[in-house]
């Protein structure tokens, strides 16, 4: 029966235990759909980058997007995360075509990457398998994780870049091979590229190599560096800050921002913003990150295993306490985002597996630890948790969450061949309204143009400014709005309507 324990079995179980929650998720169906549901926002920035990349051949270091708020409202090309997953994607697209569902998939992988590797590094910290297998699947059990890791934006890859840094890093220690710290490096460097608050493993483990190398003896180190050792993470360090320097660079030299790098801290906010924040994680984001349950037993463990530092090896009693602090030290420092921007807790997963990881490798030698009855609670809980990441990830689709999708988005998805029985050309630009976000009604008819942001379009100058610009027909998504005194003049040439969609000819006005 030695085969049941082998490496192959236990990652074929692995593999077809996420593909059967992949299943149970409903990916088969969400997969094929247009993007939707929470933040369509950040989704379609990711998106119309990508198009951008595939559609004009734009250079990897010049990207754009399609709303036009860069050079004056002249050009789209700004950038935030590093654009390689874009860039590919849209390679991928020119020989394939362009899918949604190929993107989604991409993602997927890499999740799937990164779980299974994680899985693969705690068998031997936890014991075994089943341990190892749980806390990876756990993961997969947040909502969160369940809906933005395959639905386009950076925070899901960078967290399975993470947690494949951290394998090699594990190979490392394990081998000493030193092509698994370049190959360690490679991912340290794409996680922080593609999100810099996930750099917090990075630090907390680069701060403990150094505490080895200077006053430690050798013997009693974990990593146990030479000197070349840290040159390919010196190289990511100044890789990533080459990076976020280029960013300033090109937004400021373009005038236009992709995605916002200042801290929004705590602090300073006012006690309205911050009873705002509090409310809505309490609604529902409280319950996004994973089972409150789960999070209540997360901190009762680790609080459990505070008082059991001094019997676990030094290393994790460092990272049980600097690791949550660090998630503390993102909270207050990125406080205001909270309100809407669930998935910046995605960054701080790793917190949550270093907890569960330190935690088991702590039980692997107790007889509770090994006992049937832990397996079968743990199944139990694996179940339970799994049930609810279906069933929230399903409330986004089929809520209140989905509203602006459904009511306002989708029939731009459908609207394509009615702009060329109305001769609307691809490379025409628009004015499209109602739309705070950056670009989601931009993308989803792929147009370049103009939403409500940046643009103030409840006044005259506003719509000649854009028109002038080159903005050459009017998107209506609400048709309430047309009583505001100020369309009266920007709508008396009526192209055409699909279902919510209302389209006027700026061409005749005078510019």
């Amino acid at each position: 029966m030695n085969w049941i324990k082998s490496k192959w079995f236990s990652g074929l179980v692995f593999s077809f235990l996420f593909a059967g929650l992949c299943l149970y998720f409903n990916y088969n169906e969400t997969f094929f759909q247009s993007p939707q549901s929470v933040h369509i926002w950040r989704q379609t920035n990711s998106l119309s980058m990508t198009q951008m990349y595939y559609q004009y051949n734009v250079p990897f270091f010049q990207p754009e997007i399609q709303s036009q708020v860069c050079d004056q409202g002249t050009s789209g090309k700004t950038v935030g995360e590093f654009p390689i997953i874009y860039y590919a994607m849209a390679k991928v697209w020119k020989i394939f075509g362009k899918s949604e569902w190929s993107f989604r998939v991409f993602q997927l992988l890499m999740l799937f990457s990164g779980l299974f590797l994680l899985f693969r590094m705690l068998t031997p910290i936890t014991g075994n398998q089943v341990r190892a297998g749980f806390i990876s699947m756990l993961v997969f059990t947040s909502p969160m994780i369940i809906f933005y890791s395959p639905n386009f934006l950076p925070d899901g890859p960078a967290l399975a870049f993470i947690f494949i840094a951290w394998f090699f890093l594990y190979q490392f220690v394990k081998k000493r091979k030193y092509y698994s710290l370049w190959i360690s490096a490679v991912f340290f460097f794409l996680a922080i590229s593609l999100k810099i608050i996930i750099a917090t493993s990075f630090i907390a483990v680069g701060a403990w190599i150094l505490l080895e190398t200077l006053f430690m003896k050798s013997e009693k180190r974990i990593f146990n560096f030479r000197i070349k050792h840290y040159i390919p993470f010196i190289i990511t360090i100044l890789l990533s800050a080459s990076w976020y320097l280029y960013v300033q660079h090109y937004n400021d030299l373009h005038k236009g921002l992709y995605s916002y790098f200042a801290i929004l801290p705590v602090w300073k906010m006012s006690k309205e913003q911050f009873d705002h924040v509090i409310e809505a994680v309490n609604l529902i984001f409280f319950k996004e990150y994973f089972n409150p349950i789960l999070q209540f037993a997360t901190v009762v463990i680790w609080i459990f295993m505070l008082f059991q530092i001094r019997k676990i090896i030094p290393f994790f009693g460092y990272l049980l306490i600097i690791m949550p602090i660090s998630m503390l030290s993102i909270l207050l420092l990125w406080f205001q985002v909270y309100d809407a921007h669930d998935y910046y807790m995605i960054s701080q997963v790793p917190v949550f597996v270093i907890v569960w990881a330190i935690f088991f490798n702590y039980l692997k030698d107790k007889k509770f630890g090994n006992h049937p009855v832990s397996y079968a609670l743990m199944l139990v809980i694996f179940i339970l948790l799994a049930n609810n990441g279906m069933t929230r990830h399903k409330l986004r689709y089929t809520g209140w969450m989905n509203d602006e999708y459904t009511l306002k988005m989708k029939a731009l998805t459908e609207i394509e061949p009615y702009f060329e029985k109305w001769n609307i050309k691809p490379e025409d630009k628009v004015i499209s309204i109602p739309d705070n976000s950056l670009t989601a009604s931009l993308y989803y008819m792929n147009r370049k143009g103009y939403t409500n942001f940046f643009s103030d379009f409840t006044q005259e100058g506003e719509f000649r400014k854009r028109i002038y610009q080159g903005a050459t027909y009017l998107i209506i998504l609400d048709s309430s709005i047309l009583d505001q005194p100020v369309l009266q003049k920007f709508t008396t040439r009526f192209v055409g309507q699909y279902q919510n969609v209302k389209v006027y000819d700026l061409k005749p006005v005078i510019r």
